[in-house]
């Protein structure tokens, strides 16, 4: 079995973003410790810590400090984040980050793990004839759905099943909502009236595609699917386990991982969508060995996905990380030479 380390990235009603991102490491059962081990001992090397259990990796605040010398501006977080992230990155450079950036990136590829992610562009046309109405359900739901997509492709390939591990949202549940039966949960009302608690939004796709397995949540399932792709068959997922179990990044360093390398794909789509507005990152999200070493990290099993921009929402399958931006009308191709 697999577990599939899981993150976001542009969501949360993200405006100054035009992509959203979900994707995860997909570790086989028999490599997690190993692999976890080697990871947190990148960490506590780069933050000099010795015990993971006193820091939590947001890497938006680390990347923004050290680059934009920016601090969260939320009180809450700039509190602790000046308590347990500015001591330790407070004399930090740009090259440290590349630095820790690779070595991380070159263990991921080094240990066989695969890295897993779907993107979509916001500004996309089938956002606007959304079935519940609301473009931030829309890119939440089709992120997600290319995602499992791509992971069912996977699993499929490897002989395995596998169980989706995913950042808890456990500060954006409504209390209200806590204690509804999932047919509540994930009902149509109940997602327009939150339309940005991503969790139900992401327990319904997941639902969806398991319907065909599950003849009791024909009974409350919507026959409006809320991320609609060209083919019914192809909806269906069949070596997912039934169930997304969240847990609290803090607790989960592979979950915090995941965060980084979507946090950069990201950067990099945004980049190369607006070369000039980025001027300050260049030097990384042109560094050719972080890239080269982003493209390692995509396996040969693995092909990311885009969800095309058509009213169908078909889900296109491409074949490296330079033909899916290039694809994506994208100029990636000139970092490479």
């Amino acid at each position: 079995m697999y577990l599939i380390y899981t993150d976001e990235s542009g969501t949360n009603g993200n405006i100054s973003s035009k992509f959203s991102l979900y994707g995860g490491l997909a570790v086989h059962e028999s490599a997690i410790l190993k692999f976890e081990m080697q990871i947190v001992e990148i960490i506590q090397e780069f933050l000099d810590v010795s015990n993971m259990l006193e820091i939590e990796i947001h890497f938006t605040e680390i990347f923004n400090f050290i680059f934009y010398n920016r601090k969260p501006t939320n009180k809450n977080k700039e509190k602790k984040f000046n308590e347990s992230i500015y001591p330790k990155i407070k004399n930090k450079t740009k090259t440290d980050i590349i630095i820790f950036l690779d070595e991380l990136l070159q263990l991921i590829q080094k240990a066989n793990v695969s890295f897993l992610f779907c993107f979509i562009n916001k500004e996309d046309e089938y956002h606007n004839n959304y079935y519940l109405g609301n473009k931030e359900i829309s890119y939440n739901a089709y992120t997600f759905k290319g995602f499992i997509n791509l992971l069912d492709n996977f699993l499929t390939k490897e002989k395995e099943m596998g169980l989706l591990i995913a950042d808890g949202f456990f500060n954006q549940l409504p209390r209200k909502l806590e204690n509804l039966s999932l047919s509540c949960l994930i009902s149509d009302d109940t997602i327009k009236n939150h339309p940005y608690v991503k969790e139900i939004v992401y327990k319904r796709v997941l639902a969806e595609s398991l319907v065909w397995k599950n003849k009791f949540m024909n009974g409350f399932l919507a026959s409006n699917t809320i991320a609609p792709l060209q083919y019914k068959f192809e909806s269906n997922s069949f070596n997912i386990i039934d169930n997304i179990n969240f847990v609290s990044s803090k607790d989960s360093i592979i979950n915090q991982i995941s965060d980084v390398i979507l946090f950069m794909f990201r950067k990099i789509l945004e980049y190369q969508n607006e070369p000039t507005k980025y001027n300050e990152i260049k030097e990384i999200l042109e560094n050719k060995q972080i890239l080269s070493t982003l493209e390692f990290v995509i396996g040969n099993s693995v092909k990311p996905v885009t969800v095309s921009n058509s009213m169908i929402g078909t889900i296109d399958v491409l074949y490296t990380i330079r033909e899916r931006f290039l694809m994506t009308e994208v100029d990636f191709i000139k970092l490479y030479k």
